[in-house]
């Protein structure tokens, strides 16, 4: 067996490269998601200029693709970071070794933050008290079904929330898949407006290059799904998803504030899960984020861990050593609350 690791940016690829990546993610359902697909990789590395690709051959034949962009010259995140919300090889189910790629992609290390439980490659590069659950709207058996199994004080709610805004403002009606350039950057001001971390994303022109592109971009491994709720003539709630054979990933999603008692960004959810169902989607993954609401409208779900493969096993060891002390002493901190916040003991 001789493996052997090329490093190319993800424009170099071409297309019998674009066809093997995507037969490698249409083998597990999981893969079959928008942020492993070549497409997302393209319009990262038309953005950011140290988005890389390593090709992985075993005896020539291409086994195995890693996206990943250059946080330093020596050091990679997730491609696409902050906004790729699942990462990991895109493989043929080729047995990888992990910290040899790496190596030979001649990198230091590579930081992953939500990597996907089934990838047996970066099993033992999970770091402690990482996992999380990436939840999702199952709407394999039709949209009247999927709402016969939420929570009755959820479905209740909210019919009664959108009687009263169309009371209120006018009839309630999504729009799915608006091209408008305004809605997106609708989307991006709400979104800002809530969260200083949305704001500080934003700061950086590359992300707002990659949601235009990506907005108009409808290829079968990745596409852009902008859709806006609105009530008369008022938008009340926008959504941003990325496309693929396996669903709808959500990914910008934000309501106007002043409407909030209404939980329009609730109600755009489920008017999304409908058009969905009418269009034979079946799913939405609404990503690794443990909001409330999420647990509320999702059924199924699958892990996701944070960690990093390191190409030296002894600054491999002294990272482990440095987190095992950290955690140690946060766990401290829990069991002595009066002492971790400065108090003292007679």
């Amino acid at each position: 067996m001789a493996v052997q690791v090329n490093v190319v940016r993800p424009g170099e690829l071409g297309p019998s490269e674009a066809a093997l990546w995507l037969r490698f993610q249409q083998r597990l359902s999981v893969t079959l998601n928008p942020f492993l697909s070549l497409t997302f990789a393209r319009a990262i590395g038309r953005a950011r200029p140290n988005a890389r690709v390593a090709v992985i051959e075993d005896d020539g034949r291409i086994e195995a693709f890693l996206a990943y962009e250059l946080a330093t010259r020596t050091i990679a995140r997730p491609i696409g970071w902050p906004m790729n919300d699942l990462q990991g090889f895109v493989s043929s189910g080729a047995p990888l070794d992990a910290r040899s790629i790496v190596r030979m992609a001649g990198l230091r290390g590579w930081r992953f933050d939500h990597a996907f439980a089934e990838q047996q490659p970066l099993d033992r590069f999970h770091y402690r008290g990482t996992s999380v659950r990436s939840l999702e709207i199952d709407l394999s058996n039709g949209y009247q079904a999927y709402l016969e199994n939420r929570p009755k004080s959820v479905t209740r709610a909210g019919s009664q929330r959108r009687r009263a805004l169309q009371r209120q403002f006018g009839t309630v009606s999504l729009e799915w898949g608006t091209s408008s350039t305004e809605h997106l950057r609708q989307l991006i001001a709400w979104k800002s407006l809530k969260y200083y971390g949305t704001q500080e994303l934003f700061f950086d022109p590359s992300a707002q290059q990659i949601l235009e592109e990506l907005a108009t971009t409808s290829n079968e491994d990745c596409g852009g799904l902008l859709s806006v709720l609105i009530a008369g003539e008022r938008p009340v709630a926008i959504h941003f998803g990325l496309t693929s054979p396996r669903g709808i990933c959500s990914w910008f999603h934000a309501y106007d504030q002043e409407l909030a008692r209404y939980s329009p960004g609730i109600m755009m959810l489920f008017a999304l899960a409908e058009e969905a169902t009418a269009r034979s989607i079946t799913r939405i993954d609404l990503g690794y984020g443990q909001d409330r609401y999420k647990f509320r409208l999702a059924t199924p779900s699958y892990t996701v861990f944070g960690g990093a493969v390191w190409a030296n096993s002894g600054e491999a060891a002294g990272r482990a050593l440095y987190r095992w002390l950290v955690n140690t002493l946060f766990d401290r901190r829990d069991e002595q609350p009066e002492l971790a916040s400065g108090a003292t003991t007679s």
